[in-house]
């Protein structure tokens, strides 16, 4: 997704762009321009529209400036003269007038028979007398209206910023007077939230605005929208899923709405990536806007991403109770947290905008499943279900190719997705697509390079469902050996080894004379995973056996997802033979990895040559063959120094520390120190 050069600012469109994309907000719209229909009397109802930020208060006042000068009769009557989103530059009514005056010379039609308003707004600068800046600059305004016959709507932005900044007092009670009086002048204003000088008796600005509160958009507006700027038509079940996610903000379902359903989970990483970047100082804006406790209990609510209780959010923030209960009813104001459930007595709350914990997650990420978690919720809102399920099964396409980083991404995801209900009728379909040895099983013996299938979210943790598949009649062979290595898996996980002993075998006496790939994939994948549970018992003669007949069953099958299998065997052979200190032998599984596998090209394959050739300088340096040994690691180095795969990047590290360590043996330090700094310049 390129990155959008306009960003989140509508007024970088001329008139035909934000006429021809403004398609929500047309009732507030109409409100409006009948607003200045109705101005033909000696004073004006100026209105003052009220939303967050990425509600639509700019696009809305900019459309009404750009019907006030395409509509014959509007364009006969007013000139909108349009304020900047901040007018940083204000700090007294003089200041004001001059900042209208400077927009108005921006933005008026040149004639050679009208002043020069250019030059006029440089004299003006010059006064530094507030009244006489402030009555100079009025007097200018209104020449300009009399000269065109026209009154002045003036369209500005942010009045609750502009009048907390303001350094005057009495400012506040000068433009009053002047608007209660000057019928020539209009003023349609927008602000971020309701503020002292509208809202109380006793300040300048109580009841001079008609307050037009902006809401979030219903499923309808959302719906739209979403199609206006993503050209596509979208299911009730995303835009319902795309109004929680976005708080039904305009400005964040056209940010999302540019995401393609034909993508790759690696192109999703990288758009979303691309789509927080983008719009940092959008969000940052909007987190930075809050007062500092309300921000502490904002960014506490975030990271807990669920909807949360006061306790559970003070907890997080660090706050007392009543403190954190007080900021959640100013948040919930604002209209940025709203109650999500929970009883009377236990409210639960949630971000409106569900976007800003994505942002969150992604910005102060710690670990690879929190990112995923967030890319997943946002997936889930973005894509239908049938949409879902075909990134899913392109990520199950796309995984022979990929490196080990990306891989586990892709397997973490996968497993996240697997759990959706929105999935479930899809799942088993999912399920038949993945090659052994995709899903990784977390567990005590994860760091070896055991291969385990492919593991389904949400199997649950009991041997009730291994005595299903057992059971099991009436279904496909292929179906009933991956719900048994399911169940295997999570034994498994459960660091339950001897039960995965009987399942692993029970899976080879059921389909370990199968001749459908399918169904041999898991009868490669229980057997891997048979041997990682020996070795968590600590029987490496056992484990032995259990690779040496992967290695007898499928090493001459020419199916990748088994030849994978043996690769893998291989490697582990070799630790298996180390770990009974039959180093010769380990060196010779490690040389058939490598002269088996030494030309392929698939990731998968790479990074087991790679291991064998770092193993095999290992058993070398333990027999006393550091010569040896050094020439094993540098040819792992040569043959992988170009590669940007991050688990081949790994184990080039490892070679270069244990050159630096036998080097150092052999007395040889300063190649000691080359080997060593070597491993900071490359890796840091």
């Amino acid at each position: 997704m390129a990155p959008s050069t306009r960003k989140f600012n509508p007024g970088f469109l001329n008139d035909d762009e934000l006429v021809a994309s403004f398609c929500v907000r047309t009732t507030e719209f109409k409100l409006l321009v009948e607003v200045l229909r109705e101005c033909t009397g000696h004073s004006n109802a100026h209105q003052i529209v009220i939303g967050p930020r990425g509600s639509g208060k700019t696009s809305l006042l900019l459309r009404v400036a750009a019907e006030a000068g395409r509509d014959a009769v509007l364009a006969a009557r007013f000139f909108p003269i349009v304020f900047a989103e901040e007018s940083y530059e204000v700090g007294t009514a003089g200041e004001f007038w001059l900042e209208c005056l400077t927009n108005l010379a921006a933005q008026a039609p040149h004639r050679d028979d009208a002043p020069e308003l250019d030059r006029t707004v440089e004299e003006l600068r010059a006064i530094r007398d507030d009244q006489i800046l402030s009555d100079r600059c009025l007097g200018a305004l209104l020449d300009f209206a009399d000269r065109e016959g026209k009154r002045l709507v003036l369209l500005v932005e942010n009045l609750n910023m502009l009048f907390g900044d303001m350094a005057d007092p009495d400012a506040g009670w000068r433009l009053r007077k002047i608007l209660q009086t000057e019928p020539r002048i209009i003023v349609f204003a927008s602000a971020t939230s309701r503020f002292d000088e509208i809202d109380k008796p006793d300040h300048a600005l109580y009841d001079l605005f008609r307050v037009r509160t902006l809401r979030p958009l219903d499923t309808n507006q959302c719906t739209v929208l979403w199609k206006a700027v993503s050209g596509r038509s979208p299911t009730q079940e995303t835009v319902r899923s795309l109004e929680i996610l976005t708080g039904g903000s305009p400005r964040l379902i056209s940010i999302v709405a540019g995401f393609g359903a034909a993508l790759s989970f690696r192109d999703l990483m990288a758009d979303l990536f691309d789509l927080v970047d983008d719009h940092t100082e959008y969000f940052k804006s909007h987190i930075e806007s809050l007062p500092a406790q309300e921000r502490r209990v904002y960014l506490a609510l975030a990271a807990l991403w669920k909807p949360a209780t006061t306790r559970e959010i003070a907890n997080h923030a660090r706050l007392e109770t009543s403190t954190c209960s007080a900021q959640l009813a100013r948040l919930g104001d604002r209209g940025v947290v709203q109650v999500a459930g929970g009883s009377a007595r236990r409210k639960q709350y949630y971000l409106t905008e569900r976007l800003y914990n994505i942002y969150y997650l992604l910005r102060r990420r710690r670990g690879p499943d929190r990112f995923v978690d967030g890319l997943i919720h946002f997936m889930e809102a973005c894509y239908s279900p049938p949409e879902m399920k075909d990134i899913s099964a392109r990520m199950v396409h796309d995984a022979a190719g990929l490196g080990a980083e990306m891989r586990s991404l892709h397997q973490i995801a996968l497993a996240s997705l697997m759990k959706l209900p929105s999935l479930a009728e899809y799942r088993d379909e999912l399920l038949e697509m993945m090659p052994a040895g995709f899903v990784a099983v977390s567990g005590p013996d994860s760091a070896t390079a055991d291969v385990a299938g492919p593991t389904a979210a949400g199997v649950q943790p009991d041997d009730d469902k291994v005595k299903a598949a057992r059971e099991r009649t009436g279904e496909s062979a292929g179906k009933a050996a991956r719900e048994l290595f399911e169940s295997m898996a999570t034994l498994h996980a459960q660091t339950r080894p001897k039960a995965v002993l009987a399942a692993s075998d029970e899976m080879v006496r059921r389909f370990g004379d199968s001749e459908d790939p399918g169904v041999l994939k898991w009868v490669a994948a229980a057997l891997a995973t048979k041997g990682a549970a020996l070795r968590v018992l600590n029987r490496p003669q056992d484990a032995l056996t259990v690779y040496d007949e992967v290695i007898r069953r499928f090493g001459k099958s020419e199916i990748p997802v088994l030849l994978e299998s043996v690769a893998s065997a291989l490697v582990n052979k070799a630790c298996a033979l180390g770990a009974l200190h039959r180093l010769e032998d380990a060196v010779v599984a490690c040389e058939e990895v490598v002269c088996r596998f030494g030309k392929a090209e698939v990731p998968i394959f790479l990074e087991s040559v790679a291991k064998a050739l770092v193993n095999k300088g290992t058993a070398l340096g333990a027999l006393n063959r550091p010569r040896d040994a050094l020439a094993a690691w540098d040819a792992m180095i040569r043959r992988f120094e170009a590669s940007d795969n991050p688990a081949l990047l790994e184990t080039m590290a490892n070679a270069f520390l244990s050159k630096g360590i036998v080097l150092g043996a052999l007395q040889r330090p300063g190649d000691a120190v080359v080997a060593c700094d070597e491993v900071f310049r490359r890796f840091g």
